[in-house]
C-alpha cells in the first residue's frame, strides 16, 4: 500500500498576528471598565469579543494548512474552500483535535470513516497518531470523503454537509421519516435550523467566506462536466 507523502511545514499564526489579536482583546476589555453600561453587559461582551476573536485565530490557523488544503482537494476534484470550511467548523485548524465521541484531526474524521477513505486512496488505515499529526493526511482522507458524500448525497452541497456531520445512515432516517429531503429540511427551519442543518448552513458561510479572502483558492470547476460529477476517477 501507497504511504501518504510527509506533510509540508505547516506556517503558524504570526506572531505580529497573535499580538495584535492580544491588543484587541485588551482594547475591548478596557472599553468594558471604562464605559457604565458595558460594565452592565461585559459578561456578554466579553463572549462576544472572544468569540470574534477565536473566530480571527482559526481562519488563519486554517489558511496556514492551505497548501495541503489545495493539494488534498485537487486530488479529489473538490472546492478547496469547501475543504478549507469543513476544517475551520470542526476545529478551527487544530490538527490534534479530539471530540468526546472519538473523532480525531482537523476534520474530526471517526476512526471508521478514516480507515473507509485511506482506502480510497489505496493506503493502509491510519493510525490515531497519524489523524492527531499529520495535517496533509487529515486534508486528503476529509477531501476523498466529502467526494464519496457528493457522489451518494450531491449535487446539493447543504445536503452533502449534513451527512458529512451526522452520517449517511442518520440522514436517511431523518428524510424517510419526513417523506423527503426537502420536507426534513423545512421542518428542521421552522424548528430553528438548530443542529446538523445550521453546521451545513455555517460551513457554506464559511466557505464563501475563505473564497472572498482568496488565501485558499478560487473553487475548482466540477470534473466530467455533468452537474455534481466531482468525483471521476474514485473508488465507491
Amino acid at each position: 500500500m501507497t504511504r501518504a507523502r510527509e506533510a509540508p511545514p505547516r506556517r503558524r499564526v504570526s506572531r505580529a498576528a497573535a499580538l495584535g489579536a492580544t491588543a484587541i482583546l485588551v482594547l475591548a476589555l478596557g472599553a468594558v471598565v471604562a464605559f457604565p453600561d458595558l460594565r452592565r453587559r461585559a459578561p456578554e461582551a466579553i463572549r462576544e469579543v472572544a468569540r470574534d476573536l477565536w473566530s480571527i485565530v482559526g481562519v488563519r490557523r486554517v489558511e496556514g494548512h492551505a497548501s495541503e488544503i489545495r493539494a488534498a482537494a485537487a486530488e479529489s476534484g473538490i472546492d478547496p474552500c469547501l475543504l478549507a470550511a469543513v476544517m475551520y467548523t470542526e476545529s478551527r485548524g487544530q490538527v490534534d483535535a479530539v471530540s468526546p465521541r472519538g473523532a480525531l484531526g482537523a476534520f474530526q474524521l471517526m476512526p471508521s470513516a478514516a480507515g473507509d477513505a485511506a482506502a480510497k486512496l489505496g493506503l493502509r488505515a491510519p493510525t490515531r497518531e497519524e489523524l492527531l499529526s499529520d495535517s496533509l493526511l487529515g486534508a486528503r482522507l476529509a477531501a476523498v470523503h466529502l467526494a464519496w458524500l457528493i457522489r451518494h448525497e450531491g449535487p446539493d452541497a447543504e445536503r452533502v454537509l449534513v451527512a458529512y456531520n451526522a452520517g449517511r445512515t442518520k440522514l436517511k432516517r431523518w428524510v424517510d421519516a419526513e417523506g423527503g429531503y426537502e420536507a426534513w429540511r423545512r421542518s428542521r427551519l421552522e424548528a430553528g435550523g438548530a443542529g446538523t442543518l445550521a453546521y451545513a448552513r455555517g460551513v457554506l458561510a464559511m466557505r464563501d467566506r475563505f473564497r472572498e479572502r482568496g488565501e485558499i483558492a478560487p473553487a475548482l470547476e466540477p470534473l466530467g462536466g455533468a452537474a455534481g460529477d466531482w468525483t471521476t476517477g474514485l473508488a465507491d
